[in-house]
């Protein structure tokens, strides 16, 4: 069997808004956990190293742009169902939630 005969068994392209849906609310949890301070300490940093909140921020928005451009181009040439256009556009708020947190914590 060749490598794309067996990467087209695993996953459909058109699987992959759902998937990355799915990874990208609990990967916004963490953000929203691990970048708070911890409780009676403002002054304190988030729970979480900065590096660790840039990279969750940065693989999320990643995951959902590219999920967005493979929502899109599935909707373009099949057709948008209701379903698959929820998808993609959860994708985009959730890759538009990811770039404000990226933008948040980054250190200026």
């Amino acid at each position: 069997m060749s490598l794309t005969a067996w990467g087209k068994r695993l996953m459909k392209r058109q699987q992959f808004p759902a998937i990355a849906l799915t990874l990208a609310v609990p990967l916004l949890g963490a953000l929203w956990i691990g970048g708070s301070s911890p409780a009676g300490e403002a002054e304190s940093g988030p729970l979480l190293p900065l590096l660790t909140l840039l990279m969750i921020s940065e693989f999320g928005l990643i995951l959902c742009l590219v999920a967005v451009v493979l929502g899109f181009q599935h909707g373009r040439h099949q057709g948008w169902t209701g379903r698959h256009l929820l998808m993609t556009v959860g994708c985009a708020l959730a890759a538009l939630a990811f770039l404000l947190q990226l933008i948040r914590w980054w250190p200026l």
